[in-house]
């Protein structure tokens, strides 16, 4: 029998990300984004800088879709973050110029990224390069506890891989105890009775 569990219906929560080795010369990608929950959307701004002879600095609109990446147990699954970008937005009359695929770890924290930019001449391809979120960028929004925000995704991406026992391991307090009664509410006689019928 499997439990169905509902995902958190409503999240917006900012992240920012500093994507690169940190290598001498090599390319540093700053991605700031708004994570809108319900549709699993991404929207933000993405900085390439490159100190070389001349330097490049070029800053972009950016935008893209999450999901929910499931892998057999003992493994956790990943998020897959697609992220593109241009002048002006997904709808301005620009050339896309930017495109990213970043595995994150379930809790948003940290991954590996390969993302390619357009530097005026040619396609640049930056592969297989760490993601480290960086906390000390976002903005203190109005009423927003931003390690709350992150806690409900971590939940949500529990919720879509179906492990009920990290999902247990995640909840706490009044949550996790309504999580308790919940799920031994599916296993009552009555249930079982009324999912036979």
């Amino acid at each position: 029998m499997s439990v169905s569990l509902t995902a958190p219906s409503e999240g917006l929560f900012p992240v920012s990300y500093l994507i690169g080795n940190n290598a001498p010369g090599a390319p540093r990608l700053q991605l700031d984004l708004l994570v809108y929950t319900p549709d699993r959307s991404v929207n933000g701004h993405a900085q390439i800088t490159q100190t070389t002879n001349p330097p490049l600095e070029l800053g972009l609109d950016a935008w893209g879709t999450y999901s929910y990446l499931t892998v057999q147990p003992p493994s956790e699954g990943k998020i897959l973050l697609t992220v593109r970008g241009n002048h002006g937005g997904p709808h301005a009359n620009s050339p896309e110029q930017f495109e990213l695929r970043a595995l994150l770890d379930l809790d948003w924290q940290k991954g590996t990224a390969s993302y390619r930019y357009y530097n005026g001449q040619r396609w640049i391809e930056v592969d297989n390069v760490p993601v480290v979120l960086e906390l000390k960028r976002i903005q203190t929004l109005a009423n927003v506890d931003l390690t709350t925000e992150l806690h409900n995704a971590t939940l949500e991406a529990v919720i879509a891989t179906g492990d009920v026992a990290q999902l247990k391991q995640l909840a706490s307090g009044a949550v996790g105890k309504a999580l308790d009664q919940a799920l031994a509410s599916t296993k009552s006689p009555a249930t079982k009775a009324a999912k036979k019928a």
